[in-house]
């Protein structure tokens, strides 16, 4: 029994270990005795490593030998033989990896900021609550869409999106009380689009977007730290939830992953690993879930919460999910004890969604979330508010829609 050494590219260390002691005893069982490991543990772990191979286009057994680049995979394979049956031309699918990109993001970031200074943080507040925990809500952002009063009834681009949303987070954090903690829930869609092309990448769909993709991703940081740095003054520690969203998945990998290497060093901003779509947290008698929404609806989150967080759940009695993706309010009972609910945001509708008729209304909210009794209340600003206290310090602010009249 030989093993293909070539199979080694895609091992872990471990892997290569098996591969390299099965060629040398002859057998997998072999190989296991001589490295003092269970039976199968060889052959059950090589037989992964072909796995990973074959999705990288390496299956020699079935003429597999075209590979993809590190972050892709093979999606498909078409061979044509010829009269004796060798293979005479092969087409190879590929498709990105998002596992795989995920780690490669993760290391850039991390290799793109090793050197460079760390952030300086206020002492915060020191004088503050323990019980309460508010949650800033920040809806579908769509920080990078762009949209014409003449089409939509008012004008929408990055530096509208930035004023309004700093506005509205300083207002809020004004207004907010000390506390040991605040949340930063980040219900996805934050940056509209994730790529240079302006379009979703699990679905192609063409986006409306201002200018070039690099000034979304410079206004982005500015507006991600504003917010970080702001809610410092009121909370002692602040936990960041980024939730995958389906128009800026890509963005929220590596925004999750700067912020935790930016902040890490504080002790006092804690980023939530958002690898899965579904984030729990737990805060004493009270669990919240958070989740776009895009991939699971509503009516099936509560089951998601009692079935995947089902020790948590027993033990708390106040259950909340925390959904963006539809972009207006909408509390529902979907299961005894836990409430979904979804949050309205501050951009304005795109042509799309203004030409299909949908319409929300525009506000950001502070949820007070007590460990002890749950929710005990909440401030929504709305988009007015926020506008009028810009007009008061002479920004501009958009005009209101033209009506003909006679």
């Amino acid at each position: 029994m030989i093993i293909d050494p070539k199979l080694k590219e895609w091992a872990t260390d471990r892997q290569a270990q098996y591969v390299d002691a099965v060629n040398k005893h002859g057998s997998g069982a072999a190989a296991a005795r001589a490295l003092g490991v269970a039976k199968n543990a060889v052959n059950e772990s090589i037989a992964v490593l072909r796995k990973k191979a074959a999705r990288q286009g390496y299956a020699p057994a079935h003429d597999m030998t075209r590979t993809v680049p590190d972050g892709y995979l093979v999606k498909g394979v078409s061979t044509y033989y010829d009269e004796a049956g060798k293979p005479r031309a092969q087409w190879v699918k590929s498709a990105i990896d998002p596992e795989r990109m995920a780690e490669i993001m993760r290391e850039t970031v991390q290799s793109f900021i090793e050197g460079v200074p760390r952030i300086e943080v206020s002492d915060g507040p020191k004088d503050y609550s323990k019980d309460v925990i508010p949650w800033i809500q920040i809806g579908d952002a769509h920080l990078g869409m762009l949209a014409h009063a003449s089409e939509i009834g008012e004008n929408f681009d990055l530096q509208i999106a930035e004023r309004e949303m700093c506005a509205a987070i300083g207002i809020l954090i004004d207004e907010m009380p000390n506390c040991e903690r605040a949340v930063i829930n980040d219900l996805g869609d934050f940056t509209h689009a994730e790529n240079f092309s302006a379009t979703t990448e699990a679905s192609g769909n063409s986006l409306d977007v201002d200018t070039r993709f690099p000034k979304m991703i410079k206004v982005y940081s500015r507006v991600l730290r504003f917010i970080v740095d702001k809610t410092l003054e009121k909370a002692r520690h602040v936990d960041v939830i980024i939730n995958q969203g389906n128009h800026s998945r890509t963005n929220d990998i590596w925004a999750a992953e700067l912020l935790r290497v930016a902040y890490g060093h504080t002790g006092r901003v804690h980023i939530l690993n958002n690898d899965s779509v579904f984030i729990a947290y737990r805060m004493g008698n009270t669990l919240v879930m958070t989740h776009h929404s895009d991939k699971c609806r509503p009516a099936q989150l509560a089951h998601v919460m009692t079935n995947d967080f089902r020790k948590d759940y027993g033990e708390t009695e106040y259950h909340y999910i925390d959904v963006g993706h539809v972009h207006h309010g909408m509390v529902m009972k979907e299961h005894p004890g836990i409430f979904v609910e979804s949050f309205n945001h501050l951009a304005a509708l795109d042509k799309w969604a203004h030409d299909s008729g949908y319409r929300n209304r525009k506000s950001i909210t502070v949820v007070l979330r007590s460990k002890t009794y749950g929710e005990i209340g909440r401030r929504v600003l709305p988009i007015q508010e926020i506008r009028d206290r810009l007009q008061s310090v002479k920004q501009e602010t958009p005009r209101e829609r033209e009506v003909y009249t006679v």
